[in-house]
């Protein structure tokens, strides 16, 4: 399960067919927000249960243990 291309730009030779905006106004990125709705609830989980083991990992090393 891999993150969409934040690029926002199409492969060469290709136009993008998806012509939604790619931030919002404020700064937001959208992409992230479609990819994560497009998961199923099980997936979502994944996806944060592997994030949180990740920070738990950085605060291990930077703590020094």
């Amino acid at each position: 399960m891999e993150a969409p291309d934040n690029s926002g730009e199409a492969p060469a030779g290709r136009l993008s067919s998806d012509s939604r905006p790619t931030h919002s106004e404020d700064g937001v990125d959208l992409t992230l927000i479609r990819w994560m709705l497009s998961l199923t609830p099980g997936e979502r989980l994944e996806t944060l249960q592997s994030t949180v083991r990740s920070i738990l990992r950085l605060r291990d090393v930077q703590s020094g243990s």
